[in-house]
């Protein structure tokens, strides 16, 4: 299967098109000025599809599901669909169109459900191209970097391995990893926020979810949250990036 490669490929592309030096160097603008006035600086990165690709993570489960019920509808799905910038609910409602057998489309959807965040699942997660680099530099410079998913804190041991493994700074000082699955997106940011903006300054937000960063908006100045998205969207507090 050459899937993972194009989706790296595919990753790499947007990352050369898209302009971050500029970003870069505000951010650390922004961190010496605030140093100067001792306060922290926070940038907050949601995990999923902005530093970690789980878009790869379809190719570990379809594999092992095809290995275990071979499928010719399911191969010819597979090998056809795109999966960057899919997201489970997409993939699901997809199955529903195969014309599988009412077993077959049961069976094909529990196993989606259940094996997208197991632990073999989440053991085929990758970095986004460059992102490492990214975190790590602004980390060096001063920032407080704070990382949020949506994943169950059953993931926590898996999602702390990958992030150790691609070698984004966690587990020292001046890092945080908040996991809250029961809690909506939205307010997740919120309270982050809240929280945080009390004990510093919150100079940037990356996620690739638009409702999130809109319900934000309020809370920042132009250039400080980030969409990361090959899609381009006008909005003059939200700069869309296409990767790192």
């Amino acid at each position: 299967m050459l899937k993972i490669f194009s989706i790296l490929l595919l990753s790499v592309s947007f990352s050369l098109l898209a302009n971050v030096s500029d970003i870069k160097k505000d951010l650390k603008s922004q961190i010496l000025e605030n140093s100067k006035n001792d306060k922290v600086s926070f940038v907050v990165f949601n995990l999923d599809n902005v530093l970690i690709d789980i878009n790869v993570r379809y190719e570990s489960i379809f594999n092992r599901y095809l290995e275990e019920k071979p499928s010719k509808l399911v191969s010819n799905y597979f090998e056809k669909k795109s999966f960057v910038d899919v997201t489970l609910k997409e993939i699901l409602n997809d199955i529903d169109k195969l014309k599988l057998t009412p077993k077959e489309n049961l069976k094909l959807k529990g196993f989606l459900k259940s094996e997208f965040n197991s632990s073999t699942t989440l053991s085929s997660d990758i970095a986004t191209s460059n992102s490492s680099k990214f975190v790590k530099d602004l980390y060096k410079s001063g920032a407080f970097i704070i990382y949020i998913s949506k994943r169950n804190k059953k993931a926590l041991v898996k999602t702390v391995d990958t992030l150790n493994s691609f070698e984004f700074p966690i587990g020292v000082n001046n890092t945080i990893l908040i996991m809250n699955k029961d809690e909506a997106s939205q307010n997740l940011e919120r309270n982050i926020l809240s929280k945080w903006i009390r004990m510093g300054k919150i100079i940037a937000v990356f996620n690739n979810n638009l409702k999130v960063l809109k319900s934000l908006k309020p809370y920042f100045k132009a250039n400080q949250l980030f969409y990361i998205n090959s899609q381009k969207i006008k909005d003059e507090k939200i700069k869309t990036i296409r990767g790192f």
